[in-house]
């Protein structure tokens, strides 16, 4: 024996029974029941299609928020590479000219020259540092 639906009585305006009857006609469905339920099914559609459309959008977005920033990243570390390198070839080619065999760390003695560089560059660092706080939140303004 099929089970049968409970019924419900519905109120519906002019524009509503409208409605209903028009998308009845035009998609050949005789009874208003089944021309409701094709109607839900559809909005339900609907719905699921722009909730996965919106999610795909925001994974989008994020995606490349995050692009952006490894990709600055990634300059900046290529950037420090490419500096170290530089000076490790220059230091070389200092201690090979000299005749330098061997040297002295900065764990057994730090010089006055050693420490004016390493206080000029956290300088440098945190003036860096402080501009990019100083951008982004002019950015969020």
């Amino acid at each position: 024996m099929k089970e049968q639906n409970p019924a419900i009585r519905l109120r519906l305006t002019k524009e509503s029974r409208a409605y209903i009857e028009k998308y009845a006609e035009e998609n050949n469905i005789v009874y208003n029941n089944r021309t409701i339920n094709k109607i839900i099914e559809e909005h339900k559609q609907m719905k699921e299609e722009q909730t996965s459309s919106l999610a795909s959008s925001i994974s989008q977005e994020v995606s490349n928020q995050i692009n952006k920033e490894i990709r600055r990243i990634r300059l900046g570390t290529n950037n420090a590479d490419r500096n170290t390198q530089i000076l490790l070839e220059l230091l070389n080619g200092m201690f090979v000219n000299q005749s330098i065999d061997d040297i002295v760390t900065t764990a057994d003695m730090e010089t006055n020259a050693y420490r004016t560089a390493t206080q000029h560059v956290q300088k440098r660092i945190e003036h860096q540092q402080q501009r990019r706080a100083d951008a982004k939140h002019r950015n969020h303004l």
